[in-house]
């Protein structure tokens, strides 16, 4: 890592607030909008309206924690975290979902297939694995350093946190520039597994299974 570099870099890494949502929800949308929109007509703010009410239902669980990095008070790139925990989930978050809004504004099918494919796309952690669920940096603003400084936060944030012992993340196998990067930061490729599912709803049909282990070298290449 380069220390100098880090002393100038304009861009921070904090725990994600409220009002940031919509512009967390529309960088998802941007970022993962190709995935939903291969087999349906779901435009990107139909999928930043569902991300935004997602991220406003889920704010108060337990187990899962979301950054943002900003440059200059702009959201330009956000990551979640997710780990198995023993508190009884909170029931009540599922239930503020304004299920009838969202249908009401983008249409049942649409609805339907987005959050499908989210299911889809869902891992829950065994103990010990603090899971990257997803990581965007918006591409006008990549090359900053953004994604490796979030990377970063999830390793140091993984090793302060008790049982919590290595990262991991899947990945689509036809990503191979997201593979080179995350290979450059130690993570390595644990399986792979084939779905029909994600090939039909989501274009993606094999995804990597990637793992770091949980040491104190947070140093990385540049992302």
């Amino acid at each position: 890592m380069n220390t100098s570099l880090d002393q100038t870099n304009p861009v921070r890494i904090q725990p994600i607030t409220s009002e940031l949502y919509p512009a967390a929800a529309q960088l998802m949308a941007y970022g993962f909008g190709h995935k939903f929109q291969r087999s349906s007509s779901v435009s990107t703010a139909d999928l930043a309206f569902v991300f935004e009410q997602l991220l406003l239902s889920s704010q108060h669980q337990t187990g899962s924690l979301r950054f943002a990095a900003m440059e200059n008070d702009v959201l330009i790139g956000t990551m979640a975290l997710k780990w198995k925990t023993r508190e009884v989930a909170r029931k009540a978050d599922t239930a503020r979902i304004q299920w009838k809004d969202m249908r009401s504004h983008i249409g049942c099918w649409k609805l339907l297939h987005i959050m499908a494919g989210i299911h889809l796309l869902k891992h829950e952690p065994e103990t010990g694995e603090c899971y990257i669920e997803d990581i965007v940096v918006h591409p006008h603003h990549q090359g900053k350093g953004a994604g490796r400084l979030l990377l970063a936060r999830a390793q140091r944030y993984m090793l302060q946190t008790a049982p919590l012992s290595y990262l991991s993340l899947h990945v689509a196998s036809q990503n191979q520039k997201a593979m080179q990067v995350y290979e450059r930061y130690h993570f390595r490729k644990q399986s792979s597994t084939n779905s029909l599912l994600t090939a039909m709803l989501l274009g993606e049909h094999q995804w990597n299974y990637m793992t770091r282990k949980g040491d104190n070298n947070v140093e990385t290449a540049y992302v």
